[in-house]
Order: C-alpha cells, then structure tokens, then sequence
C-alpha cells in the first residue's frame, strides 16, 4: 500500500509543482497556500507560459516550502468542471487558494518576475 501511495505522489508531482484533477483538488487544496495554473494545452498563451510556471515553481519551491505554499495546474480541457467552478475564462490563469477557498486570479500578470515577487510576499 505504501509503495502505491509514493508512487502515486511521484507521477503527480512535476518540477516543483502538482497536477490536479477533479479527484485530487479538493483534498490537495485544503491545506495551505496554492497558487494553481489553469490551462489549456491547446492554447498558444498556455503553451508559452508553461516554461515560466515551471521556471517559477521549481525556483521557488524550496524557499517557500517552510511557509505551507505549494505550486499545482489544472488542464481545462481534462478537468472543465473545475475550471468552470473558478470562473476561469482565459487561458492560462494562475489563482490563490488558502486552505482550500477561492481567493482569486493572481494579479500581476504572468511573468517571472511579478508571480516569484507575489509568492515571496504571502
């Protein structure tokens, strides 16, 4: 049992941050700070922002372990409940998320700077 449990742990984590579906959401969510991707992986906005969420969430992942803040994404086109339940309407998103509640887009935009900068402050 313990083995099926690390090794689910290993496929769902990726470079510093966690995929989440409509399976793991809630309970990965419910503790904590999040900060959580939505996208799409047919849109070109999605696709180019990929390489900076990585980039961001693998960089800042070991300074802001220690604070409870953890990096996840949600595909929009596996998971459109979830997605429809945050009210996303654009391609890619980035929202906070403390202890499991909504709240809201990360403002800033999406660039390197302005999301390390964000989760630095928090």
């Amino acid at each position: 049992m313990k083995f099926t449990t690390i090794a689910l742990s290993l496929l769902t984590a990726v470079s510093g941050y966690t995929i989440l579906d409509s399976a793991t959401f809630a309970s990965e969510t419910k503790d904590g700070i999040w900060l959580v991707k939505y996208y799409s992986p047919t849109c070109p906005w999605s696709r180019r922002f990929a390489p900076t969420w990585k980039q961001v969430s693998g960089d800042l992942q070991d300074s802001l372990g220690m604070k409870d803040i953890y990096f996840g994404e949600v595909d929009c086109k596996a998971n459109r409940a979830l997605c429809d339940k945050a009210d996303i309407d654009g391609y890619p998103t980035v929202v906070l998320y403390r202890n499991g509640v909504n709240e809201g887009e990360v403002p800033g935009g999406q660039s390197y700077e302005s999301l390390s900068s964000f989760a630095l402050k928090l």
